[in-house]
C-alpha cells in the first residue's frame, strides 16, 4: 500500500521524505553511539576505581608484610640482607601483578560494535534503494 503512495509522489515529496528519513536515521545513530559510549566509559570508570582501591589496599599490607618479613629475616641474616632479600620479593611480585592488570587492560573491547553494525546494515540498504 506504501508503494504506490511513494509512487503517486512528487519528486519533490520524494526528496523530502529521503531527507526526513536520513535525518531521522543520523539521530538514532549518534544516539546509539552515545550510549554504547557511555557503556564503554562505565566499564573503564568501574576498572580504574577498583584498581585504585585494590592499590592502596595491597600498598598497605605489603608494607606490613615488609615491615615484618624484614624484621623476622634480620633474626637469621644482616639487617642489610633481610631488607634486600624482601625488597627483591615484593618487587617481584609488584610486577607480576602490574604485567596482569596491563593485560587486563588491554583485553577491554572500547569498539562500539553495535554502532558499527547499524551503520553496515544502513549503508547497505542504501546502496540497494537508491539506482
Amino acid at each position: 500500500m506504501q508503494e504506490n503512495r511513494t509512487v503517486d509522489m512528487p519528486l519533490s515529496g520524494l526528496f523530502a521524505n529521503l531527507r526526513q528519513e536520513a535525518t531521522l536515521l543520523v539521530k538514532r545513530e549518534i544516539e546509539l553511539a552515545r550510549v554504547e559510549a557511555g557503556e564503554k566509559a562505565g566499564q573503564i570508570t568501574r576498572g580504574a576505581v577498583s584498581l585504585a582501591v585494590g592499590g592502596a589496599v595491597l600498598f598497605i599490607g605489603i608494607l606490613f608484610l615488609m615491615l615484618s618479613g624484614t624484621w623476622g629475616l634480620s633474626k637469621v641474616v644482616d639487617p642489610w640482607l633481610a631488607a634486600l632479600i624482601v625488597g627483591g620479593v615484593v618487587l617481584l611480585v609488584g610486577v607480576v601483578m602490574l604485567l596482569k592488570g596491563i593485560s587486563n587492560m588491554k583485553k577491554l573491547n572500547l569498539t562500539p560494535e553495535r554502532t558499527l553494525e547499524t551503520l553496515k546494515s544502513d549503508a547497505s540498504l542504501v546502496r540497494g534503494r537508491t539506482p
